[in-house]
């Protein structure tokens, strides 16, 4: 993709020497490249000379101009810029080249990250050490993630390869490779775990319904010890190195959930079985079963595996000689692995007995001895005990078995003819028979996994059958090989990665060349990437391909792997023009049976020796007839394989007898997974081993970049140099390179157009900054769509010219703020001096004025002292004179007040004790009359009124002159109450008069008692000053006359109030006698009523259900809608218990009343909106009389037998709460036009809550069962689907308040009868059931309410940034090189916000629990320190200091939240979080930074602090975080990185427990709404009401001293 022509024009030669500045690449042997710094450059005369420097090492370049443009030389390769320094892509790199690329790798790799993108594919490189990347929660991160969103992972290549499935509706193919010992193993078995675990949520449902699919699961899971056991070995590279290519096809159901499986295996390695090199092992299974059989885990004896009781080893077999145990490995535990792993497929214990004794008589085969000297001679066989051993074992026949073991039969036209075996052709079959049934008992494991993995949900696909079902398939195969010796096994594997690299470039220059139709670019073609389809052409091609003439010559009796070799050479070794091997087969110089192949990663030498017997692969049809014959069901299951396979040997050979060879049969597998390779699309992970010595973290240069090259990563980079390798979306450009223009954008540029137009807009600018920075160049960019295109290095001069651009303003803005500087400094300097100068001279002036002052001060100041001195010697000799007299006439006067102070007091005292006592007589017998009497004639009223209740109930006809009488009763109740209430506040004016006159009294006496000592004390000094004595003694006289005036006026005022009291109380006295006279008129009315209806004749029944005219119209008309409406009345429990006015509601039962600390006041009620006492008592018969049934029944309980018959017998009791309360009821919905108080809303709880508790005082435990658990399963069925949030919290709410009342009546009503036993047992049954109803309420709205919130975390938390100045786009720029960054998020930090206002305001407005919104909240914040901290910590774009100011700015803005609503406890969930979004702001240069961060962030672990700073996305002004900082925190973080987690733990609500406890409700609350029938509801409520006045009245009765007040609705006791 270059431009044509064959040379370079001397601009783009010029333009890349000025990149040349700092540091560049140059070869080396021992480390591949290095880095060397520009010390000289000199460009004159068409000659280039530039000297660089490494470390003292000086490295030349020289050349001229005509030999760069005509590539006879190129440059050193560039340096990239630290900024980019351990970037995530290697296309992203400025200077793309091979370099760069193994030093981005190199950089990586010691940061402890093993993944990075290079274009479409994954390069792992293997640490060698436990790394903590593959957790559960590392994996559930990557679920549902577009790649580029988090950290490279072989986790993002599975969830893209499964989201392609799912969106495309398109069969996918991960293919892992990489040389033996690089990771493909483990790395299939992650990408398997993930498909088997990311989306199990998904199939939850299907999973409930049969366990097929979690079971296919388990199985393919199963399938990687088994494999590994019985086709995985030790070898000098690798440990566990996978010995056979394997394709794990995993099929989706419609409902992309795992439903089967499929395995294809290709070349299991045959002859590692009978040979492995020294230091390298057999495969696994042998060794297990010598460890198990020692360890007596099988029966070792019956095997041959213990001798005289001795357990035998791996050096007793010679199959195994080779090489022992390896460390860390316990074969004895992987056999049970494998064990339990068989029995997981389907593989039962008695099968897996056979399977030792197969596996057991194999290596008895190895010790099979063959002695003879010539075919003469003939072959015979020594050890006869292992030879016996094996008959056994395979239960086959002994004498055919040795028979043909030494001998062959070659069959004629007319005989058959058995000749004698050489030692050497004996050796050979023995080790065929061997190889021949390993091959096929691992062919039987892979059938008898498949017919597991596959069930019933799908039938066996063919081989080429790639549209079974929608599929994922997994290709774990062998990278490319290249050892000292390499044989056929070597030759088919690198013929394998020859056509998948075929595979890999097609897929790469397709997606190139689709990116720039895509973006419609313009003048470019596409040269030939390097094409392997000669090398293919000359391994496979027809008729005389290597693979034709290799079965040509096996099919000869005389073919031999010399003659092949010579076949070969002669056939390929002229390598002609036209031949199309030429350039890819040649003839090594020494020996005659080698060639070499020139592979598209290396050119390797095979040796021809062994060709022809591996691929002939065959053993005598004599003795596989003897194996076939086995008398084990388990041989014969697997050495029947061979007849099911005449399918595929027809298609592989014309003639039906002949076989077909390995080679044939390995490029017939090949070709079928290429076909279902190409029939989906492809994702590739590319395993690299980076050292010899399998270290941890160490990094060998030439072996990875050897890697490099075979595996095609850097073929891909070279296809992507050859077009525009670097790309920058067009808003990104504009914003980053806009400083590049000289002068502002010209009129029609400077403001974007309207909608529609903007990419038009977004190109014309693109064109025009690049335009002004390489206006020579045009032919190394182009403007597309949606991106700007770079041939390569042009970003990185572009990026030059860029910090160039910032460096001269920079220069310019500090030359002009240094200038200022100066001048403010000189002008500072000069306003100092002035000032000083002022300073000083005012000084001087100052000292001169203050001298003369002080000079004529000090005349005045002696002037006045001698006067002073003079005045007070007169002073003194008057002041002793006068002093003399006073205290001689203090004395008399003394004496004469004390005398006369004495007499009045004593008379005062009797005075005010004989009135007091007086007083308290009349006052005591006034009270106790008045009380009395009160007492007296309320009790009678209350009887008559009882009286005429149980007259008016006799008939219904009578009912509204009933409830207008029982009004009026309450009328006048209310007012002699009032009375009583007045008389006794009057009583009680009175009373604190007389206490407050006493205290006056006491405060006087003791004020002259005070006044008395203090004058005793100062005789001695009145005596001295009689005058002053004088005086003070006339001032205590107006004093004490005050105070007798005060006195006497106390006295007036007090008998003032006597009288009013006493005016107040004949006028209650007569209020009462009125109030009398309208109970005895009253009770006149309602006897003459009586006594016309019983002189009347009977008149026809009228039906209950019809009441009669005038009560159904005062129940329909307007006063009786306004008393009930809820926007203008109290609550019906406050109509039916509510009444302040008799002492029902008083000052203390409002503090009885008041809800507990965990919960929130009720609003207050409006008193504007109460209705009158007559519409309250109208009430209770409104809703009896407008409510009915379809029976046409009003119910009316009128004794407690009747309550205990209904409670017990009637069931449509239950049928009514399940229905109306539950079922049918309609939640309030928020409106701020309506006041709900709790009554409004919790009515529910309280109605059902009546009903146990009187269910559990007639002790009726089976009923009490019955309604709680009815009303838990109709209430768990209303909450099951969490459709809307009021319903949760509505139900939540009347749960919790259910459960409080059922224990606070529990905890109240504690009996020790044992015939409560049973209903004790139900109401706690109940409390456990709704205990876990409400458990499952919260728990199931707080899953829904996460999975809501989820979605606003990272972009309204994280990506949100509210914060001006602060932009953070910088931080994703070179991950948005490829057009995949983030773009601005539409959710910012107020949408969150919202989010928890709305959650907050309903659960205030249904009431819920104080504690229960809290625990809501602080679930809710923990969802945001979990989800943000996790993608923070795998998205490299986000780990900046910009994005860490944004994210704090939001997370204060939570906190304010927090605060404000008093859930600032919750706020602890987000400490992590915060630490985290701390630790970018934090310096990251020093050891001392390092002892800060691990001080400030003492809650994250050190491989979170580790994996931080990994990925921590350098600004342009930041130095990258290598080197020795990088090295401590590693060092620091090495102890502990096993055990600790890089991710938290998500919050499993499964495990967790709501710990609250009921609170103490008072009373229960009986308002039912209008709207609602329930009649058998609302009579138990009336009944109860109706009881409640009586035992009231009847507490009345009995005069006492205490008031016991009512509660506001009915006590729970």
């Amino acid at each position: 993709m270059t431009a044509s022509g064959g040379g370079i024009s001397e601009s783009v030669i010029q333009a890349e020497l000025e990149a040349f500045a700092k540091a560049t690449y140059f070869a080396d042997n021992e480390l591949a490249w290095v880095q060397a710094v520009l010390k000289e450059k000199s460009v004159a005369n068409s000659a280039v000379r530039m000297v660089f420097d490494r470390d003292g090492t000086e490295y030349r370049f020289e050349a001229t101009m005509e030999e760069l443009m005509r590539r006879h030389k190129t440059l050193p390769p560039l340096c990239n810029p630290p900024v980019l320094e351990g970037i995530d892509d290697l296309t992203n790199l400025s200077h793309l080249n091979e370099p760069a690329v193994l030093h981005n790798l190199q950089v990586r790799y010691g940061m402890h990250n093993i993944y990075t993108y290079s274009g479409i594919v994954l390069v792992a490189l293997n640490p060698f050490a436990h790394v903590p990347l593959y957790s559960q929660d590392t994996l559930e991160a990557y679920a549902g993630r577009m790649r580029g969103e988090l950290e490279p992972h072989l986790f993002a290549i599975s969830e893209d390869a499964f989201q392609g499935m799912v969106r495309d509706k398109r069969n996918q193919t991960i293919i892992v490779s990489g040389e033996s010992g690089a990771g493909k193993t483990m790395s299939a078995k992650h990408i398997m775990r993930y498909f088997a675990s990311a989306h199990e949520g998904a199939g939850a449902e299907a999973r409930e319904e049969a366990g097929a699919i979690s079971r296919v699961e388990e199985m393919i899971l199963a399938t990687n010890p088994v494999l590994e056991s019985f086709g995985n070995a030790k070898t000098t590279r690798n440990d566990n190195s996978s010995r056979f290519g394997k394709f794990l096809e995993i099929r989706f159901s419609e409902r992309h959930t795992i439903e089967a499986a499929f395995i294809r295996t290709y070349l299991l390695e045959r002859s590692r079985l009978v040979y492995q090199p020294p230091t390298e092992r057999n495969y696994h299974v042998f060794y297990q079963l010598l460890q198990a059989a020692a360890a007596g885990g099988v029966a070792g004896e019956r095997l041959g595996l213990v001798a005289g009781g001795r357990a035998l080893t791996w050096r007793d077999f010679a199959f195994t000689a080779a090489s022992g145990e390896i460390p860390g490995v316990d074969d004895a535990v992987e056999f049970r692995t494998t064990c339990d792993a068989l029995a997981t497929i389907g593989v039962g214990a008695a099968q897996q007995a056979q399977i030792h004794a197969v596996l057991a008589a194999l290596l008895h085969v190895g010790n099979i001895g063959i002695s003879g000297a010539s075919e003469r001679v003939g072959a015979a066989i020594d050890d006869e005990d292992a030879c016996q051993r094996v008959v056994d074992l395979l239960a086959v026949d002994g004498a055919l078995f040795r028979k043909w073991l030494t001998k062959r039969q070659i069959v004629t036209r007319s005989e058959k003819i058995v000749s004698n075996m050489t030692r050497a052709q004996a050796l050979v079959v023995r080790d065929s028979v061997a190889k021949f049934v390993y091959a096929h008992l691992f062919d039987w494991i892979v059938r008898t996994i498949n017919s597991s993995l596959l069930g019933s949900a799908a039938a066996p696909a063919d081989e080429g059958d790639a549209s079974a079902a929608s599929f994922i398939g997994v290709l774990d195969i062998y990278g490319f090989e290249h050892f000292e010796h390499n044989s056929f096994e070597q030759f088919c594997i690198n013929y394998a990665n020859e056509k998948l690299q075929q595979n890999f470039n097609r897929h790469v220059f397709k997606l190139e060349q689709e990116e720039y139709h895509r973006e419609q670019l313009k003048d470019w073609t596409f040269v030939d990437f390097q094409d392997n389809q000669p090398c293919i052409d000359l391994i496979e091609g027809k008729p005389l391909g290597i693979l034709s003439l290799l079965d040509e010559e096996s099919r000869l009796q005389q073919g031999s792997d010399l003659t092949f070799a010579e076949k070969l050479i002669k056939q390929f070794g002229s390598g002609g023009g036209g031949s199309p091997a030429a350039g890819f087969f040649s003839k090594p110089r020494f020996g005659s049976d080698r060639f070499t192949i020139r592979h598209y990663a290396h050119s390797v030498e095979y040796a021809a020796e062994g060709f022809i017997d591996k691929n002939k692969d065959t053993v005598p049809d004599e003795i596989q007839n003897v194996l076939k014959a086995s008398g084990d069901s388990l041989v014969r299951a697997i050495l029947g394989s061979d007849d099911q396979a005449g399918a595929l040997d027809a298609k592989l050979s014309v003639r039906a007898a002949r076989k077909p060879t390995l080679g044939a049969v390995f490029k017939h597998s090949l070709a079928s997974l290429m076909e279902t390779i190409e029939r989906t699309e492809s994702h590739y992970i590319r395993c690299i081993k980076p050292n010899e010595a399998k270290a941890a973290w160490s990094f060998d240069a030439p072996m990875v970049l050897a890697q490099l090259r075979a595996c095609g990563v850097l073929e891909t980079i070279r296809i992507s140099c050859a077009g525009y390798p670097s790309r920058v979306a067009l808003p990104e450009f504009i914003r980053r390179y806009g400083v590049l223009v000289a002068q502002a954008p010209p009129p029609q540029l400077a403001e974007p157009p309207g909608a529609g137009h903007e990419d038009a807009w977004c190109r014309a600018l693109a064109t025009r900054i690049l335009d002004a920075a390489f206006a020579a160049e045009k032919g190394r960019f182009q403007v597309g769509l949606t991106k700007v295109f770079f041939r390569a290095g042009m970003l990185a001069l572009i990026e030059k010219l860029r910090v160039e651009r910032l460096n001269a303003a920079a220069t310019a803005i500090q030359r002009l703020v240094r200038a200022f500087q100066q001048r403010q400094r000189f002008r500072l300097l000069r306003a100092a001096a002035l000032r000083i100068q002022r300073s000083v001279r005012g000084h001087q002036a100052r000292r001169r004025f203050h001298a003369a002052r002080r000079e004529r001060a000090a005349l005045r100041i002696q002037c006045l002292v001698r006067g002073h001195l003079a005045r007070a010697r007169a002073s003194e000799r008057r002041r002793a004179v006068v002093k003399m007299q006073a205290l001689a006439r203090g004395c008399l006067a003394r004496r004469e007040f004390r005398a006369a102070r004495r007499t009045r007091a004593a008379v005062k005292i009797q005075s005010l004790v004989r009135g007091y006592l007086a007083r308290k007589a009349a006052r005591r017998e006034l009270h106790v009359v008045t009380r009395m009497q009160a007492r007296v004639r309320g009790a009678r009223a209350r009887r008559e009124l009882r009286r005429l209740r149980e007259e008016a109930r006799s008939a219904a006809h009578f009912k509204d002159v009933t409830y207008k009488l029982e009004g009026k009763l309450m009328v006048l109740t209310r007012q002699l109450d009032e009375s009583q209430a007045r008389a006794a506040q009057l009583s009680d004016r009175l009373r604190r008069a007389l206490d407050d006159a006493q205290t006056l009294r006491t405060g006087q006496e003791a004020s002259v008692e005070r006044a008395t000592s203090e004058l005793l004390a100062r005789v001695a000094e009145l005596e001295r000053a009689k005058a002053d004595a004088d005086a003070q003694c006339a001032q205590l006289v107006v004093e004490r006359d005050a105070a007798l005036v005060d006195l006497e006026n106390a006295h007036v005022e007090s008998a003032r109030q006597q009288r009013d009291d006493a005016d107040a109380r004949e006028r209650l006295e007569a209020k009462l006698a009125e109030l009398e006279t309208e109970l005895a008129a009253s009770r006149a009315q309602l006897a003459d009523v009586r006594a016309q209806h019983l002189t009347q004749q009977q008149p026809p029944a009228v039906p209950l259900a019809q009441p009669p005219p005038t009560l159904h119209h005062v129940a329909s008309g307007a006063d009786l809608t306004a008393s009930i409406k809820r926007s203008d009345t109290a609550s019906r429990w406050r109509a039916a218990a509510g009444f302040s006015a008799t002492g029902y509601e008083l000052a203390d039962q409002q503090q009885l009343s008041q809800p507990s600390a965990t919960r929130r006041p009720p609003p207050p009620v409006d008193t504007g909106k109460r209705s009158t006492l007559e519409e309250r008592a109208l009430s209770p018969a409104a809703n009896v009389i407008g409510e009915g049934e379809e029976d046409g029944a009003v119910y009316e309980l009128r004794s407690e037998d009747e309550v205990r018959e209904m409670l017990e017998r009637e069931e449509n009791l239950i049928t009514e709460i399940l229905n109306e309360l539950i079922g049918d009821l309609q939640v309030p919905l928020p409106n701020l036009d309506a006041e709900y108080q709790p009554p409004d809303l919790l009515f529910p709880a309280h109605l059902i809550g009546l009903c146990v508790i009187k269910m559990f005082q007639y002790n009726l435990a089976r009923r009490i069962d019955r309604l709680l658990m009815s009303a838990i399963a109709r209430v768990q069925k209303k909450t099951a689907a969490f459709e809307s949030d009021y319903t949760s919290a509505f139900w939540l709410s009347n749960v919790f308040e259910l459960l409080s009342i059922i224990k606070t009546s529990m905890t109240e009503h504690q009996s020790s009868s044992h015939e409560y036993a049973d209903s004790e047992r139900a109401m706690n049954d109940g409390m456990q059931y709704l205990e876990t109803l409400l458990s499952d309420i919260y728990f199931g709205w707080i899953k829904d309410l996460q999975k809501r919130f989820v979605k606003f975390i990272i972009p309204g938390v994280v990506e949100s940034e509210a914060l001006p100045g602060f932009t953070a786009s910088d931080s994703g720029f070179f991950n948005r090189l490829m057009g995949t960054g983030p773009r601005e998020s539409t959710v910012k930090i107020e949408n969150v916000l919202s989010f928890f206002n709305h959650i907050w305001r309903t659960m205030e407005f249904y009431y819920v629990d104080r504690a229960i919104m809290r625990q809501i909240m602080s679930e809710l914040l923990c969802n945001i320190g979990v989800t943000a901290f996790n993608n923070i910590i795998m998205r490299r774009n986000f780990c900046s200091w910009k994005r860490g100011m944004q994210i704090q700015y939001n997370l204060t803005r939570i906190e304010e939240w927090c605060k404000t609503h008093a859930v600032s406890d919750a706020t602890r969930n987000l400490d992590r979080l915060l630490q985290l979004v701390k630790l970018l702001q934090l310096q990251k240069s020093t050891d001392q930074d390092i002892d800060i961060m691990f001080e400030v962030c003492d809650l994250l672990n050190p491989a979170q602090i580790k994996k931080l700073l990994s990925i921590y996305a350098v600004s342009d002004y930041e130095n990258p975080i290598v080197g020795p900082v990088m090295n401590e925190v590693t060092r620091r973080a090495a102890p502990s990185e096993k055990t600790d987690k890089i991710l938290l733990d998500t919050n499993d609500l499964n495990d967790q427990v709501l710990y609250l406890t009921a609170r103490k409700v008072p009373a229960i609350e009986t308002y039912i709404p209008p709207e609602f029938g329930m009649p058998r509801i609302r009579a138990l409520v009336d009944s109860q009401t109706d009881m409640a006045y009586d035992d009231e009245a009847d507490d009345d009765l009995v005069p006492s001293e205490y008031d016991y007040p009512a509660t506001y609705g009915h006590a729970l006791n």
